[in-house]
């Protein structure tokens, strides 16, 4: 600090916690800031998919100043509401909102089912030797397990999670940047402020919690501008752990209950946009684009969905019994029920709920309770039905319904 108040710094890179420091403001308090810069800025947004408390000390430590530096503000996932937060918190004065685009033409996406996931996994290594690649597991075991089986495959691998010291984070890291290991197994702790030019691929081996957070992963393939992939391993548990990890995720102490409860139906309905974009058969790019309010041509030819071949059935008449079945059980009831109450199922939970007694019960007896829930799921894309935004998801009607 007293370096940087002899000007020989141009630049002092701070956690917003140091903000409230006696030193830090003591500092700040005896030069002139010429400019404050709010990297990852959609933490200030209550929007944003990683909002901190401590990011909106940054608004009090700026007016605290005697002199007022100019702002800027940087993020790679702002969706409309984030960006519109970020101007109206930092009280930005006539900002110049510079727009660089979403779309990374470069990158395939793709989304895929397998039943063996550590299978496909070895098998796209295989086919990949040489290749730099990161690999995204939701939890520490999971890392922990899929490492073990690589090593024990003679496969260069390191793992990043935060139950490893520093020393072995530290190791891992290195040992991936130099290439000594070209795969990295990693939580959602590896990836911030690293800038691997050569990362051919990433692979998500359970779906992460938003579509933020999977953009900003899978983005760190291809940054050198060559071909690169980001392929999600998607199953229906991926969605049970996330709401897990969701249950277990600390609660900050500054929060008011309604903003906690506020928080989590955002989260809930961040979870669900992104298993929507791992049943969607339209566009994946597409679909990304859209949410963060940019729009492509509809069709990219160049991901997973693009590149196969679907077969287009009219399911208009499942449809109506679907929304009927909506409205009998008066939306007390998530996907599931709905589901299982229309395919005529016998299970315990369902006799418990008394649902045999409804007219819908066994309407569509001859298709799968996949298969209604897949129709169930494309209505919900469309706008046909919607959900509660608590961990609930109970199906509703919407306006479109009756249309």
């Amino acid at each position: 600090l007293q370096f940087a108040s002899a000007g020989r710094y141009k630049i002092i890179y701070v956690a917003p916690e140091r903000l409230e420091t006696h030193m830090f403001l003591e500092f700040a308090g005896s030069v002139q800031i010429s400019m404050l810069t709010v990297d990852e800025a959609h933490c200030i947004s209550q929007w944003g998919q990683d909002f901190r408390p401590s990011y909106l000390k940054i608004v009090q430590f700026i007016c605290n100043l005697k002199h007022r530096p100019v702002l800027s503000a940087f993020t790679a996932t702002a969706t409309e509401n984030v960006k519109e937060d970020i101007v109206c918190v930092l009280g930005l004065q006539k900002p110049r909102i510079l727009v660089t685009g979403f779309d990374r033409k470069n990158l395939y996406f793709a989304v895929e089912t397998p039943r063996r996931k550590d299978a496909f996994v070895m098998e796209y290594i295989k086919a990949h030797t040489g290749e730099s690649g990161i690999i995204y597991c939701a939890t520490r075991k999971n890392v922990d397990t899929l490492y073990e089986k690589l090593r024990n495959e003679r496969v260069g691998a390191a793992r990043y999670h935060a139950g490893l010291n520093s020393e072995e984070r530290k190791v891992s890291q290195e040992d991936f940047i130099y290439d000594k290991c070209p795969v990295m197994i990693a939580t959602n702790a590896f990836g911030m402020g690293i800038d691997k030019s050569n990362v051919r691929y990433v692979i998500h081996y359970n779906m992460p919690q938003s579509l933020e957070n999977y953009y900003q992963e899978a983005g760190r393939a291809g940054r050198d501008g060559g071909q690169a992939e980001c392929i999600l391993l998607y199953s229906a548990q991926d969605v049970v752990i996330n709401r897990f990890l969701l249950d277990s995720k600390e609660q900050n102490q500054e929060f008011t209950q309604e903003e906690l409860k506020a928080i989590r139906e955002r989260d809930e309905e961040r979870l669900r946009t992104m298993s929507y974009y791992c049943m969607s058969k339209n566009c994946l790019r597409e679909y990304v684009l859209r949410y963060f309010g940019e729009y492509g041509s509809g069709s990219c030819g160049n991901c997973g969905n693009c590149k196969s071949e679907f077969e287009v059935t009219d399911v208009t008449e499942a449809a109506k019994k679907i929304i009927f079945c909506v409205r009998e059980v008066r939306g007390r009831y998530g996907i599931n029920v709905v589901a299982g109450t229309l395919s005529g199922s016998d299970r315990a939970k369902l006799q418990e709920y008394g649902v045999s007694s409804y007219a819908s019960y066994g309407r569509l007896n001859e298709m799968t309770e996949t298969g209604i829930k897949q129709i169930i799921h494309q209505m919900l894309l469309d706008g046909i039905l919607e959900v509660t935004k608590d961990k609930y998801a109970l199906l509703r009607s919407s306006a479109l319904s009756e249309e």
